[in-house]
């Protein structure tokens, strides 16, 4: 038999922290060394003294031993593990309850800091680190132990053992954290790939086991997947695909729930997504009937399962990703804008343009700037108009990348690029017919004076611009400029130039998708 060192007080705090480190992913170097430690000393002795450290060790590192061990270290784990069930679980014991019958998740974060105190020689009157409703004897017992030993079996290889509590699967808690920060928008992970593997998973088996979940997960990451935030059409391509298979298998006929026996969405898409995470697994759905619900949702899990309410859901969420995918990257239809935006002469309205532009800010009239951009563009692309109206045009859509206020969805952003990479670049290195600045970098210098004494950059662009276009209509700004200065071939390049480095850093952002669009304009320069 292998000798171990003795164990003190101090190795069974620094154990706990490296245990803890393997759980928190900090330790990969070291994951597998720890766990075969674990496992052999175990195994030596599964009823001993230390048998409960060894246990909650490996109970600690579950996770990475179900998924990212190397050969042999799992089975390791497993057997030392059973060997302490066996050795533990018919261990006479006065104590009605045990701390491994209830959620694993109260209480897997605090392990680390237990375990140093358990045998540290105080009651838990006397110790007042101990913050834990269950005496130091009952987490002790060997009843608890052997739970323990089935609990961690449970998360190595899901299924295999019985007489537990039902869990939420470690993995799938995860899955839940990560689905609430990007529905909190303070995403962890990156929310495409995210969204993008609960889709695989369904369109991987639309009538599976976790067929509810996926579809409530999906349902609830709908908003988010047509927000602007995701960049990439293929995520949406994929939800909808996915939510399309499993759509057969839901099934057309009507329930015998009735009205108001299926669940209410609700109004926070983080709470409904962790619900779908507790309809993934059996422990997941254990864990809901148990707790008589969760997240604020009481309705009876079966109707959460009903495949009449599914296909409710599934149909709602994918009106509204079709939708969504055809407004962000679809071909947009300005037409019908030329009311909107052309005087009964045919002259362009310039003063209704620059005041959609002026709202930018507000994030209601974000898709009025964008589509105000899109049709400028495309009217200086068939060149109507004379010389300073083509200038104003190409101002205004050069004007939109600067200034938008959220991400440039693909249906825009193809459009505009496409537009100013049209624009002749050679001015750019011929030198300018005119004396003085270039009324952009004299606009800049004039807001660098401050708010309070020029107003807002995107009011005194307006009232130049304006003026520029229509002199006749507008009276002449503060420090006006030359016509010939606005429309100067080497200054329109330039804007065209700039705007268009902020578009190719966009789609560089996205990693140069063909339809993935997404980005935030620069400054208002």
């Amino acid at each position: 038999m292998r000798d171990f060192p003795a164990i003190t007080a101090d190795r069974v705090r620094e154990l706990a922290g490296q245990w803890a480190a393997v759980r928190e992913g900090r330790a990969k170097d070291e994951a597998d060394r720890l766990v075969r430690d674990c496992a052999e000393r175990l195994a030596a002795e599964p009823a001993g003294e230390l048998a409960y450290l060894w246990t909650l060790g490996l109970l600690m590192t579950a996770e990475h031993t179900g998924w990212l061990t190397g050969e042999g270290v799992e089975g390791a784990a497993l057997v030392a593990l059973d060997a302490a069930d066996s050795a533990l679980r018919e261990h006479p014991c006065g104590h009605p309850r045990h701390p491994y019958e209830d959620d694993l998740d109260e209480r897997h974060d605090h392990l680390a800091r237990l375990l140093p105190l358990l045998r540290n020689g105080r009651s838990e009157a006397e110790d007042e680190q101990w913050r834990d409703p269950a005496t130091k004897d009952q987490w002790l017992c060997p009843r608890n132990i052997a739970g323990y030993a089935r609990v961690a079996i449970d998360i190595i290889d899901p299924g295999a053992v019985g007489d537990i509590p039902p869990q939420l699967p470690l993995i799938d808690a995860r899955k839940a954290q990560q689905l609430r920060s990007v529905l909190r928008d303070h995403p962890h992970v990156d929310p495409a790939y995210e969204l993008s593997d609960h889709a695989a998973a369904l369109l991987a088996e639309p009538d599976g086991d976790s067929r509810a979940g996926l579809v409530v997960i999906l349902y609830a990451c709908r908003w988010y997947a047509v927000s602007g935030r995701i960049r990439g059409k293929w995520v949406l391509d994929e939800m909808i695909e996915a939510l399309e298979n499993a759509l057969p298998g839901l099934g057309g006929e009507p329930c015998a729930h009735g009205a108001g026996g299926h669940p209410e969405t609700g109004e926070d898409p983080a709470a409904l997504a962790t619900v779908g995470v507790h309809l993934l697994s059996p422990g997941g759905r254990g864990v809901y009937e148990r707790r008589g619900g969760v997240e604020g949702w009481h309705t009876p899990l079966e109707a959460w399962l009903c495949p009449a309410f599914l296909a409710g859901l599934a149909r709602e969420a994918l009106d509204h990703l079709r939708a969504g995918r055809e407004k962000l990257f679809g071909t947009r239809d300005t037409t019908h804008l030329d009311a909107e935006y052309l005087l009964p002469d045919g002259r362009i309205d310039i003063d209704t343009l620059t005041t959609t532009y002026r709202q930018s800010w507000v994030t209601e009239h974000e898709e009025l700037v964008q589509n105000a951009a899109l049709w400028a563009a495309r009217r200086y692309a068939t060149g109507a108009g004379d010389a300073r109206e083509r200038a104003v045009l190409l101002l205004l859509a050069c004007w939109a990348v600067d200034g938008m206020v959220i991400d440039v969805p693909g249906s825009v952003l193809g459009v505009l690029q496409e537009i100013l990479e049209s624009v002749d670049p050679a001015p750019l290195d011929a030198p300018c017919p005119h004396p003085g600045e270039h009324p952009w970098q004299g606009l800049e210098r004039i807001a660098g004076r401050g708010y309070a004494v020029v107003g807002s950059p995107d009011d005194l662009i307006g009232a130049h611009l304006n003026h520029f276009c229509a002199p006749d209509d507008f009276p002449a700004p503060e420090e006006p400029f030359a016509p010939e200065a606005w429309s100067c071939p080497r200054h329109l390049a330039g804007r065209a130039r700039a705007a268009l480095d902020v578009l190719r850093e966009v789609k560089r952002d996205d990693g140069d998708g063909g339809d993935e669009g997404g980005g935030s304009g620069g400054g208002a320069w």
